[in-house]
């Protein structure tokens, strides 16, 4: 066995996962650009017997909230390969004393799935139907696989528990104007305002505390221009600000097209005044524009009001995966919305 950075073996790594692209959920064939997507230079390696490719994996340290975490994603049609890749991957977990490592399985990818089962992954959420081949659907995995057991002491931080990031109060918005209107670009310096907020930022994927930026300059305004992401704001028409927004983000999966995840978030003194209820039936009105089936996304174990908000919606849960950094350490639930 021999692994070598993917950059170092291009040409055949990019052959090699044409062939089998279909477990990256593509069809057509992937060009240079696309394989950096999904297998990033610095973090995607060739696993070779001989000369001949027998994976091509990458692996993602978790960081901010995910830090207890890291993601891999493997291409191969060989046990052997399957096993010695994630042998890699779980050791430079362990080195990195990660707890928790995770990945991802198109459900029409039945013998992964098994295969991983194998391995001792667990399936910790289905989202169903939100893969489509050939005329017919299929559930989206999300497998894990706890390595807490594996050290020695145990490496749970005890600080690390409910109480970690409270919420402040604030004062609640009086008689605010609400209306929902499509999104303009002068609003992320405004929107930008409040999603560093403690009582925001601690309820949403990216960023660890207040004041800090969780979204890279320049790079949703990209997204947004791609229509990779599809964003709507609330306005309070009194103050002429935008005081919410919902997104709804696609895909590159090919066999995804018909669903998107969504996202969002509220300014702290309109929550809980029914912004989050008027975006995510907006988000609901766009999806069925958008001819989607499927809506899905994931919230933090604890986190009630956007659970309750999420189910007044539609939204049911479809599973839930360990291994965030939030009021404590939580799970993440997954939820899944039929629109069809």
């Amino acid at each position: 066995m021999k692994v070598v950075p993917l950059e170092h073996d291009l040409a055949p790594a990019r052959d090699y996962l044409n062939d089998k692209s279909l477990q990256i959920g593509r069809i057509l064939p992937v060009v240079d650009e696309l394989l950096g997507e999904f297998f990033p230079t610095g973090s995607s390696y060739v696993l070779k017997k001989g000369r001949v490719v027998d994976a091509i994996f990458s692996y993602n340290p978790g960081r901010e909230k995910q830090a207890p975490t890291a993601r891999f994603r493997i291409v191969t049609d060989s046990i052997s390969g399957l096993r010695d890749a994630t042998t890699l991957v779980e050791e430079t977990a362990l080195a990195g004393e990660k707890m928790v490592l995770r990945t991802n399985v198109f459900g029409y990818d039945k013998k992964r799935v098994q295969a991983l089962k194998a391995l001792g992954y667990t399936v910790g959420a289905s989202l169903p139907g939100v893969v489509s081949l050939d005329g017919r659907r299929f559930d989206y995995h999300l497998l894990y696989k706890d390595l807490s057991s594996r050290y020695k002491p145990d490496i749970r931080r005890s600080y690390a528990k409910p109480g970690l990031y409270k919420e402040v109060e604030v004062e609640k918005a009086k008689t605010p104007k609400l209306k929902v209107r499509g999104y303009r670009s002068d609003d992320r310096p405004i929107l930008d305002k409040f999603i560093t907020h403690q009582n925001v930022i601690r309820g949403i994927g990216s960023g660890v505390f207040e004041g800090l930026y969780p979204f890279p300059p320049g790079d949703y305004l990209q997204r947004v221009v791609a229509k990779q992401v599809f964003p709507i704001v609330c306005e309070d028409e009194l103050i002429g600000e935008p005081v919410g927004s919902v997104d709804l983000f696609g895909s590159s999966a090919q066999v995804m097209q018909h669903s998107m995840a969504t996202g969002i978030y509220v300014r702290p003194d309109y929550q809980g005044l029914g912004v989050g209820t008027m975006l995510m039936e907006a988000a609901k009105t766009l999806a069925m524009r958008l001819h989607l089936g499927r809506v899905w996304l994931s919230v933090f174990d604890g986190n009630r009001p956007a659970i309750a908000l999420y189910q007044k919606t539609g939204f049911e849960e479809s599973g839930r995966v360990p291994g965030w950094l939030q009021e404590g350490y939580v799970d993440e639930i997954f939820m899944t919305l039929k629109l069809e």
